[in-house]
């Protein structure tokens, strides 16, 4: 919606809201390729928490850094793909945030995708490349180790928020690990989120899990899918006979950079190769 939409819905006029927007960051319009301001049902949500606080009253400097730092619910987009000139905005506004460590701006940017598109879009098309590039920078000198690790801490608690609740449901389970001595959990979360969206259950043990831990709960919770993720090639090689003994009684995939076919096969297991969202899209049919 244009400014005067979101002026006359939310009962604030449009010069206050502009003054709101420069002076505090309070709004963060969206721009057309034709450079028109678009302002989003989260920019209106923000404005209401807004108004709630200065009812108080509380001084604005005040109550725009709680609305900046509040999560707030709202139903997700849905729209199915990020555009390629949301991608590159979005991408500005994470960096400027996460380069100097201000989590509230970051979550601003993120939220505001969110409430344009679709969680897995958001999770396919923005947060997975995100982090590529994270890596990326860093392997360049172009990030420092603090900057990396905020920016990945940052992402990881985010992915883990639009997780909960992963577990209930009534379609089938699917247990979710990290190989031993394996740290990177992104990928694998993202992938459980989105085989939750396809109606799956997801028990998720987490980084640098040992085989025996894994078949001590895939005997407790009888899975209908293993999945176990590398970074490291080799890391999975001394593992062989431990993953082809799990693979003779549960369906095991196994995925991310450091696996290939080849090992998969050695498993007795599936390998993927599509980004998380697109695989588990493809593995939600297995019964």
């Amino acid at each position: 919606m244009r400014i005067s939409e979101l002026s006359r819905r939310v009962g604030v006029a449009s010069d206050t809201l502009r003054v709101w927007e420069r002076r505090y960051g309070l709004l963060q319009p969206r721009r057309t390729e034709g450079n028109i301001r678009l302002y989003s049902a989260l920019d209106e949500a923000r404005i209401r928490l807004m108004k709630r606080y200065l009812s108080e009253p509380m001084p604005a400097a005040q109550a725009a850094e709680l609305v900046k730092s509040a999560r707030l619910k709202l139903q997700p987009g849905r729209s199915g793909r990020v555009t390629e000139h949301d991608m590159a905005l979005s991408v500005k506004h994470m960096s400027d945030a996460l380069d100097v460590f201000d989590e509230s701006s970051a979550e601003q940017a993120l939220q505001q995708l969110l409430s344009e598109y679709s969680t897995l879009a958001v999770i396919r098309d923005f947060i997975l490349p995100y982090l590529y590039e994270v890596g990326e920078r860093w392997a360049a000198g172009h990030m420092t180790v603090a900057q990396e690790h905020f920016a990945s801490n940052f992402m990881q608690s985010r992915l883990l928020a639009l997780a909960r609740g992963w577990d209930r449901g009534l379609g089938p389970h699917a247990l979710l690990a990290c190989a031993p001595d394996e740290w990177h959990t992104l990928g694998l979360i993202a992938f459980g989120i989105a085989l939750h969206a396809q109606g799956w259950r997801i028990t998720y043990l987490g980084a640098t899990t040992p085989v025996e831990m894994l078949e001590s709960a895939a005997t407790e919770l009888r899975p209908d899918l293993i999945t176990v993720t590398t970074s490291v090639a080799g890391r999975l090689n001394p593992l062989v006979p431990q993953l082809r003994e799990l693979a003779k009684r549960w369906p095991l995939v196994v995925a991310g950079p450091g696996t290939e076919e080849r090992l998969a096969a050695r498993c007795g297991a599936t390998h993927v190769t599509d980004d998380p969202v697109t695989a588990a899209t493809a593995l939600a049919v297995v019964p």
